[in-house]
């Protein structure tokens, strides 16, 4: 067998190797880069005590500043507050939400928000999860 005929499919499957392995890297360093602390908000809530609040706290890992457009919670139940401010890199911020259970029917729930940020064109998705007891 002539080597020179095993060469060219081993340096074409390298070659394509590298070239899906460039193609599927992250954004560049620069890119801000958004890192929650907690993605998933359990609460326990009762019929005396239907609403509560929980912090999703979250930080800037880029080295470009990261903002935080909007936050769009699933249900009219979910409320959510943050700060509209540039976060540079190290920086952490937090955003609230507010859980009113008062018209729940059953024993368990389950909403989600979308936020909207500079790091990516796809919403970050939160979980807001628990049980009325």
């Amino acid at each position: 067998m002539n080597p020179s005929r095993c060469l060219v499919p081993i340096l074409l499957v390298i070659y394509l190797g590298l070239l899906f392995s460039c193609s599927t890297k992250s954004k560049s360093p620069t890119a801000p880069c958004i890192v929650f602390n907690d993605t998933i908000c359990h609460l326990s809530l009762s019929k005396d005590h239907p609403r509560d609040s929980f912090d999703f706290v979250y930080s800037n890992a880029g080295d470009k500043k990261l903002a935080i457009y909007s936050v769009d919670p699933s249900c009219h139940c979910l409320t959510a507050k943050f700060e509209q401010k540039l976060l540079a890199k190290g920086e952490s911020s937090y955003i609230r939400i507010y859980f009113d259970a008062t018209n729940e029917h059953g024993t368990e729930f389950w909403r989600t928000l979308d936020v909207y940020t500079n790091a990516r064109k796809e919403p970050y998705t939160l979980e807001v999860e628990g049980t009325m007891e």
